[in-house]
């Protein structure tokens, strides 16, 4: 098994996990402030893997300009979400540019790591295919 199988089934299982707890502790005893910032985090982070994905099928950039427009994009995007939720007042929205950046930063690692290892499989196969024509 892979780790990013593992990784992927960790992920998947601790989502499921905490839709259960979470469905339960609502009916049990409402929406808590806790679960009301869960829930809210998983809305902005399906708003912005919507935008991401429109951005990613409609707009061409070079890999550096892309991660650029999309950080301000993307700050943009939880600055209005957040002055909606009251997450951010008119004194601290300047925070919207420090969480981005940092999911930013941990999502590009990320990509980095996912494309070095989607390039290391599509060269084996490559050089597979070719010692079988020899």
């Amino acid at each position: 098994m892979s780790m990013k199988k593992i990784l992927k089934d960790t992920f998947l299982l601790a989502a499921l996990m905490i839709l259960a707890v979470f469905t339960i502790s609502i009916i049990w005893s409402g929406i808590t402030e806790e679960i009301g910032l869960v829930l809210k985090l998983f809305g902005l982070a399906f708003i912005i893997s919507v935008a991401n994905f429109l951005f990613d099928e409609y707009i061409s950039l070079s890999i550096i300009m892309s991660y650029v427009v999309k950080y301000f994009v993307i700050t943009g995007i939880v600055m209005l979400f957040g002055f909606i939720v009251r997450w951010f007042y008119p004194s601290n929205f300047w925070m919207a540019f420090i969480y981005v950046g940092v999911v930013l930063v941990l999502a590009y690692s990320i990509d980095c790591f996912r494309v070095k290892k989607d390039v290391e499989y599509i060269n084996k196969q490559i050089a597979d295919r070719s010692n079988i024509g020899k």
